[in-house]
């Protein structure tokens, strides 16, 4: 599975992002291959429809879980609707420390 965190610096010591459809890079993490691979958000300047854009794009990408600060209404709708699942940290974390609670064998 493809898990991907928002963030606004490709590197694993930085924190999770506060907006899904605003942060600069995606984190994009395989559970199988535990690698980590850092995409950067094209949609971030779009004036609209950037978190919608976004979702499509992660979706092509055959990710199963998001992880962000918050989500707007519209992606909410997106990813339950392609049972998606969201996850808001309730602490600020980094990528690493979101990485190794994930619990995977």
């Amino acid at each position: 599975m493809v898990i991907a965190i928002s963030t606004d610096d490709n590197s694993l010591k930085a924190p999770v992002a506060s907006h899904f459809g605003r942060c600069k890079w995606f984190c994009l993490f395989n559970t199988e291959s535990k690698e980590s691979l850092f995409v950067e958000n094209v949609f971030l300047a779009q004036s609209e429809q950037a978190g919608s854009d976004v979702a499509d794009f992660l979706m092509k990408q055959g990710v199963g879980i998001v992880i962000a600060g918050r989500f707007g209404s519209k992606v909410i709708n997106v990813f339950m609707k392609h049972n998606i699942q969201m996850v808001i940290p309730e602490s600020v974390k980094t990528l690493t420390k979101i990485i190794n609670q994930l619990n995977i064998e």
